[in-house]
């Protein structure tokens, strides 16, 4: 599952490379280009528009829930309904994949508590490696690093602003 899909550059990609793959945003304009992108790549992908976090959207169970910025963007009250969307989708023997953005480097670095003082996410939050082990402290950490710079002319997308990482959901 795509995560948060935007205009489909990973859940195509996944699907490019033999993937089954489902792409959820809460964008109609978002989801409306994914299709038209996934259609002009020649890929097969089942993209749902809705709330990912709210009961009723038709979501599977997945081997990979991939986020490549759906977290950073969520309020931090909102990361319980993340754990819980990962607690319904995420197989045993699974994986999580994030990018988010990296503290130090982008996106906001506030205390909780001040966002809602505010009462804005300043453009998104910033997380740091022992943060994302924290929320994620069930799932076994892979790799958590920076995202390796890319070049202009790169297939492959790149930014050092942005922290990605990968965890496992153990089997029982």
């Amino acid at each position: 599952m795509d995560l948060g899909c935007g205009p489909g550059r990973n859940a195509i990609y996944l699907a490019s490379r033999g993937f089954e793959v489902d792409a959820v945003d809460l964008s109609p304009t978002a989801v409306k280009w994914a299709e038209q992108r996934a259609h002009e790549a020649g890929t097969e992908i089942r993209f749902l528009r809705g709330d990912a976090f709210a009961p009723g959207l038709d979501l599977g169970r997945y081997d990979l829930v991939y986020d490549s910025g759906c977290l950073h963007h969520l309020p931090p009250h909102r990361r319980v309904s993340y754990r819980a969307l990962l607690d319904r989708v995420l197989v045993p023997g699974g994986h999580l994949g994030l990018t988010c953005f990296a503290a130090g480097q982008d996106g906001s670095e506030l205390p909780d508590e001040e966002f809602y003082r505010q009462g804005r996410l300043h453009g998104g939050l910033a997380y740091t490696p022992e943060a994302l082990r924290w929320i994620f402290a069930d799932l076994t950490e892979v790799e958590t690093r920076p995202m390796e710079e890319q070049p202009a002319d790169s297939p492959h997308f790149g930014v050092p602003f942005l922290l990605t990482a990968l965890f496992h959901r153990p089997s029982p």
